[in-house]
């Protein structure tokens, strides 16, 4: 079986940020140089028993490596990075996001990202400084997906759910409920600001962008579909990077298995094929804007 040494040095990249360490922290319980680290992370030809070496140091698995069968993220952080590789070379994204799509938010929406993220953590606990260690190494990700899209604009189609975004208008941009109303009434503001951006795109249409709105029930874990070519590549996710985020319970999953891509091409399009668009969809959500 042929494994593609390119991909496998980016898996180990992206499970190496995950599991926060640095290269040379890497390299150096691999007992190799930061050089051959590197040179495996750029795809170099590497032996079985050193990607096993890695994956037990990372937590993960060989099979999850080499990309036999499905890979599995517990970090948000390793699986922010796998996302923006994979969307490195994708010509075309499809997504179900709710309430939004990182990458169809406003710059702005990066600083509200950081507050919503710090309010999540639980203050104090042992575990307080590897959860900030995390945050920061998923903020890094995001960046990095923003900055490649802006380059690369890949064509994107995505769905989102009207009751979702209703929920985003009402709680507004908070890390956590119970925070004093002077500032919840700022992060409505913040969210009102995102929910008529996302209408605005729907009623200009940008080249390359399209965007459903689902008046119905829609599940509630994330996923993306990349394609390159005639390759197609799922990735699922139960991490959340808007209200309310999640970044560190649950277990995201990356496959090219052509029965759990299918599905969801398959819900895809069943979910797109009622859904509001243009100048239809940009008018519900500026009604709910009117009443929220």
């Amino acid at each position: 079986m042929a494994f593609d040494l390119i991909e496998i040095g980016r898996r180990v990249r992206a499970y190496r940020l995950g599991a926060g360490y640095t290269a040379d922290q890497l390299a150096s319980k691999l007992q190799v140089s930061r050089a051959a680290l590197y040179r495996i992370e750029q795809g170099d030809i590497v032996k079985i028993d050193v990607i096993q070496n890695i994956a037990t140091i990372l937590g993960t698995s060989l099979a999850s490596l080499l990309g036999v069968g499905a890979e599995y993220h517990s970090s948000a952080a390793s699986y922010q990075s796998r996302m923006q590789q994979l969307e490195e070379n994708a010509t075309h994204i499809v997504a179900l996001f709710s309430p939004l799509s990182y990458l169809l938010t406003t710059p702005q929406y990066d600083q509200h990202l950081v507050q919503m993220i710090e309010e999540s953590i639980p203050p104090g606990g042992k575990m307080k400084g590897s959860l900030k260690a995390e945050q920061q190494a998923v903020l890094n990700a995001l960046r990095e997906r923003r900055m490649q899209a802006q380059k690369a604009k890949p064509s994107i189609t995505c769905l989102i759910s009207l009751e979702e975004v209703r929920r985003l208008a009402t709680l507004g941009l908070v890390g956590r409920l119970g925070l004093p109303p002077a500032v919840v009434a700022k992060r409505k503001l913040a969210a009102k600001a995102e929910v008529q951006h996302i209408a605005d795109l729907m009623r200009t249409e940008p080249v390359g962008i399209q965007i459903g709105l689902v008046e119905n029930v829609i599940p509630n874990v994330a996923f993306q579909l990349f394609y390159r070519g005639n390759d197609v590549v799922l990735g699922s996710s139960p991490f959340r990077v808007g209200e309310l985020p999640n970044l560190h319970v649950g277990v995201a999953m990356i496959t090219s298995s052509p029965e759990a891509v299918n599905l969801h091409i398959q819900l895809f399009d069943h979910l797109w094929s009622g859904c509001k668009r243009g100048a239809e969809g940009a008018k519900l959500l500026e009604q709910l804007l009117t009443s929220a």
